[in-house]
């Protein structure tokens, strides 16, 4: 399939509009206009989150490039802060030196294939997807596409690169992209129009495009004539199950498809759509910064309300006598101006009939809310503070954000994580680079070894130590050593830890590691000659 120009997978099919089947195309072009019927009545409220968060970001309004957009911004904080909510979002999820995920064979993997070496074999295979990652350009992106996410909804492609092994990811903003619900209340089908291209630059980005008869002729004519291309990529619903994609590309201008291919099999789709909540059946995701709006506005209301103030109190106000000499519209009150009057008038200031030295108290707590609401000021020292924060608080913070971002932890893994490693999987086994069963959970899992997503790890990790001085304090420690299966327990801790199994030793090696130890003490002990 190509996405941007980039080849990829799936089984061509001869465009049905040259074929005389118009049928298609208007069944293609109703969902899109139902997609876009639904964009629409999103538009206004993500045109209000981009004024007051992302100002340079493309608007969803016609407007020129690099157009002034911070006319509304009188406080920097959200704008500061969305940026590093998606920083600190992506070293929790996906830190880019780390790993994210661990393949591990599931409860239904084929009793053929087991083999002491699975597990490496899998490691193995983690490794390469995790290369991957890092030598494209997914870090980038994903900071892009997690901004997305602060909104609501993140959409990701992930594609094939230039040579094997290679993927190149490209996030797209909800500006022009259009989505529809489908089987599981998740997305099914991705509409993305752009409705200012050449008829020449057509063939340019989608070299597999076949014009009509009618669109050749036009190109020979008038080259530059623009036209709006459509890229759907719409679920089979015939059969819910069948994990079947259909890709078309469409010239709305002149009522034709030129690309259609079918793409079969888990990964095959290349976008990956993430909502960080979502209320009914609706499609799209709410995001941190539309719950924060309200203090974001008020927050920007009250900075501008102090400056006006300040403007106010620096220029002032006043009134004179009317006398017919002094005319305030030829004069200028500033530092060494001269006014002239007649004897008897005066000008005098005008007092303010109030002060607004009561926002001060309020702005530092809505300053706070804001950032409370994008996850920022969990790390940050308190006011005042003499002090860096401990170990043990810091801790604590990160395990309230854990906490907090429970639920959308979980549908990051549903929604991203899962769909991000069979896609590359599905790239990859294509390529010939790997060969392994379907990652769906039940032979092969994904298993999450970030940060955020292990947070329930860590507090396995917690009740075990707690449980374990618990009894050490009731009983006394020298009964600790006899309540557990040491083996059993190092390999569980060891799991809760992300740590390989090839590191840790068998119960064999164990015995002859305490015997030369034995050994060694003993030879300690004896007395030189």
């Amino acid at each position: 399939m190509a996405y941007g120009g980039i080849e990829g997978d799936g089984n061509p099919v001869a465009p049905s509009a040259e074929s005389g089947d118009k049928a298609e195309l208007k069944r293609v072009m109703t969902k899109y206009k139902k997609a876009k019927s639904r964009w629409n009545s999103w538009t206004d409220l993500w045109e209000e989150v981009y004024d007051y968060a992302v100002p340079h970001r493309e608007s969803f309004f016609q407007e020129s490039s690099a157009q002034r957009r911070t006319e509304n911004i009188y406080d920097e904080t959200a704008v500061t802060g969305l940026p590093k909510f998606a920083s600190r979002l992506q070293l929790g999820f996906f830190p880019p030196n780390g790993r994210a995920f661990r393949l591990e064979p599931g409860p239904e993997f084929p009793d053929s294939l087991m083999n002491k070496g699975l597990q490496q074999q899998l490691d193995s295979i983690t490794d390469l997807i995790h290369e991957g990652l890092r030598n494209s350009n997914f870090n980038s992106e994903m900071h892009e596409g997690l901004q997305d996410l602060g909104m609501g909804t993140m959409n990701m492609l992930c594609e094939e690169g230039r040579f094997q092994g290679d993927l190149h990811f490209t996030a797209v903003p909800p500006t022009n992209l259009a989505l529809l619900s489908g089987r599981m209340d998740g997305v099914a089908s991705w509409f993305r129009w752009n409705s200012n291209m050449d008829i020449t630059e057509v063939k340019q980005r989608y070299p597999d495009a076949k014009y009509t008869e009618k669109m050749s002729q036009e190109q020979k004519k008038n080259p530059e004539r623009k036209t709006n291309i459509i890229e759907a990529t719409i679920y089979d619903e015939a059969n819910r199950f069948a994990d079947e994609y259909t890709y078309y590309l469409i010239s709305e201008t002149d009522n034709a498809i030129l690309i259609k291919k079918v793409m079969k099999g888990r990964g095959s789709v290349p976008w990956i759509t993430t909502r960080w909540s979502k209320s009914g059946f609706e499609v799209w995701g709410r995001g941190p910064l539309l719950q924060a709006m309200p203090a974001i506005k008020t927050l920007n209301l009250t900075v501008q309300l102090i400056l006006e103030n300040a403007e106010m109190a620096i220029a002032g106000s006043y009134v004179y006598d009317d006398d017919g000499v002094f005319n305030p519209d030829n004069i200028t009150i500033q530092p060494g101006t001269f006014i002239p009057r007649s004897p008897g008038s005066s000008i005098d200031t005008l007092q303010n009939a109030g002060r607004f030295d009561v926002a001060q108290l309020v702005l530092e707590d809505m300053r706070r809310n804001v950032r409370k609401a994008l996850f920022i000021d969990e790390l940050d020292t308190r006011p005042n503070a003499r002090t860096p924060l401990s170990a043990t608080e810091v801790s604590e913070r990160l395990a309230d954000v854990a906490r907090d971002m429970g639920a959308v932890a979980g549908r990051m893994q549903k929604e991203f994580l899962q769909p991000l490693v069979e896609r590359v999987i599905h790239i990859y086994t294509k390529q010939g680079l790997i060969d392994i069963p379907k990652v769906d959970g039940r032979e092969i899992r994904v298993v999450p070894v970030s940060p955020l997503l292990r947070a329930q790890d860590q507090q396995d990790v917690s009740d075990f130590v707690r449980f374990q001085q618990t009894v050490a304090s009731t009983f006394g420690p020298e009964i600790t050593p006899i309540l557990y299966n040491q083996e059993k327990v190092v390999a569980y801790l060891a799991s809760k830890f992300g740590i390989q199994e090839e590191l840790l030793a068998d119960q064999s090696q164990v015995e002859g590691n305490v015997e030369q130890l034995q050994q060694l003490m003993q030879m300690q002990g004896q007395p030189q000659q």
